[in-house]
């Protein structure tokens, strides 16, 4: 097994907030949602919003989920605390994510907006408690769901097994990405 690399609390952070960036730049989420079968009308203007939304909710709670399993409890709340920045960075922008202080808060001095607010108690509040809990399975469906699509029920399941591969798949690689790190506490802070 090859060693793995060590990173610091902020550091880890950074590393996260990568991974969110490069897993929710618009153009692919929407070519992605097409090759699962999401009807075009979904696709346009506003309801294609709405799905991205939607995607980058899943994309945060699946961080955050692994992220929870490869490091300290503070490198998890340095990534919430990146929330807002992360959101309003373009995603397509992945070569500059959000900065991560030392202390772990974010860099951005705006305070939290109420659309922050709709989307930490929307979407994330409703992926976060099945990818923390280990039942990811579920997390097609709901989007399926939540993003208002409308087909014949073996249409729906087939976009729904297309999305879980691309969700199983997601889930999969942050994990294996941030295994390859050891990502250590802050100085004076326990594990």
């Amino acid at each position: 097994m090859p060693e793995r690399r060590r990173l610091s609390a902020a550091e880890g952070a950074q590393a996260a907030c990568i991974l969110f960036a490069l897993n929710t730049e618009e153009a692919a989420i929407l070519r992605m949602l097409r090759h699962c079968g999401f009807p075009p009308e979904l696709l346009q203007e506003d309801k294609a919003a709405a799905l991205c939304t939607e995607w980058r909710a899943f994309v945060h709670a699946a961080v955050t989920a692994a992220l929870m399993q490869h490091a300290p409890a503070e490198v998890v709340l340095a990534y919430l605390r990146q929330t807002h920045q992360l959101l309003r960075t373009p995603p397509a922008d992945a070569d500059s994510p959000a900065t991560v202080a030392p202390d772990g808060q974010a860099t951005d001095e705006n305070a939290p907006t109420a659309e922050l607010a709709r989307f930490v108690d929307g979407p994330f509040a409703a992926y976060m408690p099945l990818l923390a809990q280990a039942d990811p399975q579920a997390c097609p469906a709901l989007f399926y769901r939540r993003t208002g699509a409308s087909l014949a029920q073996t249409d729906a399941l087939a976009v729904q097994a297309r999305l879980a591969a691309v969700m199983a798949l997601l889930i999969s690689t942050l994990n294996d990405k941030l295994d390859a790190y050891d990502i250590q506490p802050e100085p004076g802070q326990d594990a």
